[in-house]
C-alpha cells in the first residue's frame, strides 16, 4: 500500500493510487474493513463505530510524490487521532480538508469547527483532533508533508509554524484557486504521471503558502490576476512579453502565475489572443493599407510573420492576407 521515502532526514510516504469501497462487503464486515483500510490510507485513526453497521464508504487515492490527495464519501462516523495513533504515523504531516457535500464537526484544540459543503480547513496531524461526520460526506483531503508547507510559507512571507486546526477560505481569491485544483487532483490524479505528481502537488502547497501568508501579496495592491492582465495589454509590441517574464515582473513563481489562470484561458493563450485582435484592427485599417503585414506582425510581438499567420488563420478562419482582401 505504501513504501517510504527519504526527505530533507524526515520519513515520508509515497502512497500508490488506489480504489477501495465498503459496497461488496457484507454489512456486518463493513465497518471492520473501512477502519483497516482508512488507517492505512488515511494516517492511523481510532474509528467508533460498531461492526454491525451497515457502514458505507468509498475512497479513491493518488500517490503526488510525498503528499497524497484521497477522496472520500462516506456515512456518520466519530473517529479521533489520540496520542498513540500520532506516534504510529510515520512523518509529520499537515491534512487539507475540502467539504464538497455533508457536514462534518472536527475539534483540535482548543477550536471546534463545523464544516458543509465549500468549507475547507487546513488541520495539524501531529496534535490530537476529534472529528464526527454528521451527514453523509464527500470530501477530498490533501495529506502534505508539513515541511513541504513551511518551505512555501517562508518563500510566501515571515516564516510561522502553522499547528492545530485553520479554517481557510476556499470561496474566494487565492482560497478558490486552492480549492478548484486540490477537487481536480482528487478526480482527475491517475491521469497525472507519476513524474509530474510532484509538481502538481507543489502547486497546491505554493498557493496554501499564499494563503497562509496573506500579508505577501507581491508588488502592489488589488486583484493579482486584473494587475497581470493590466501588464500584459500595455506591453503587446514586447517580443519578450512571456509567462516567465511576467512572474519575473511580479515577483513570484511561473507556476504560481499559472495557477492565478488556472480554470480558464492561459495566459500564454490570451496573450496571443490579444496580440491577434491587435493585428486584425490593423488589417481593418485603411490607413496601414502600405504597412506589410509582415511589419504589423512584428509590431505586436510575434516572433515572426509566419507564426502570426497561423495563429491567424487558426483564431479568424483565413489567413492576414486574405482577411485584409475581404475588406478591400
Amino acid at each position: 500500500m505504501a513504501v517510504g521515502a527519504k526527505e530533507d532526514g524526515l520519513r515520508t510516504e509515497t502512497r500508490q493510487a488506489g480504489v477501495w469501497s465498503t459496497d461488496p462487503l457484507p454489512a456486518g464486515l463493513r465497518a471492520a474493513a473501512a477502519h483497516a483500510m482508512l488507517n492505512a490510507v488515511h494516517l492511523p485513526w481510532a474509528l467508533r463505530l460498531g461492526d454491525r453497521d451497515a457502514y458505507s464508504c468509498r475512497m479513491r487515492w493518488h500517490g503526488l510524490g510525498n503528499a497524497t490527495v484521497i477522496a472520500c464519501e462516506s456515512g456518520p462516523l466519530r473517529g479521533s487521532r489520540t496520542r498513540a495513533e500520532i506516534a504510529a504515523t510515520d512523518g509529520d504531516y499537515m491534512g487539507l480538508l475540502l467539504v464538497l457535500s455533508g457536514r462534518e464537526h472536527v475539534r483540535q484544540g482548543d477550536r471546534s469547527v463545523r464544516l458543509g459543503a465549500g468549507d475547507m480547513l487546513l488541520w495539524d496531524a501531529g496534535a490530537p483532533l476529534d472529528f464526527e461526520v454528521v451527514k453523509p460526506l464527500r470530501k477530498m483531503t490533501l495529506l502534505i508533508p508539513r515541511q513541504a508547507i513551511d518551505r512555501a510559507i517562508s518563500r510566501a512571507g515571515p516564516a510561522a509554524g502553522i499547528r492545530g486546526a485553520s479554517p481557510l477560505d476556499g470561496r474566494s481569491g487565492v482560497g478558490a484557486l486552492l480549492f478548484r485544483h486540490v477537487v481536480g487532483l482528487g478526480r482527475h490524479g491517475d491521469q497525472i504521471p507519476a513524474a509530474d505528481g510532484p509538481l502538481a502537488a507543489d502547486f497546491a502547497v505554493d498557493l496554501l503558502g499564499r494563503l497562509l501568508a496573506p500579508s505577501a501579496d507581491p508588488k502592489g495592491g488589488g486583484d493579482l490576476r486584473e494587475r497581470v492582465l493590466r501588464h500584459v495589454e500595455d506591453r503587446l509590441e514586447d517580443p519578450d512579453l512571456t509567462p516567465k517574464s511576467i512572474a519575473a515582473a511580479f515577483d513570484i513563481t511561473p507556476r504560481y502565475l499559472h495557477m492565478v489562470f488556472a480554470g480558464g484561458t492561459t495566459l500564454s493563450a490570451h496573450i496571443r489572443g490579444r496580440r491577434l485582435a491587435r493585428m486584425r484592427r490593423d488589417l481593418d485599417d485603411p490607413r496601414l493599407d502600405a504597412t506589410s503585414i509582415t511589419d504589423i506582425a512584428l509590431r505586436w510581438g510575434f516572433a515572426d510573420s509566419a507564426h502570426a499567420s497561423r495563429a491567424f488563420r487558426q483564431a479568424f478562419g483565413q489567413s492576414p492576407r486574405a482577411y485584409r482582401q475581404a475588406r478591400s
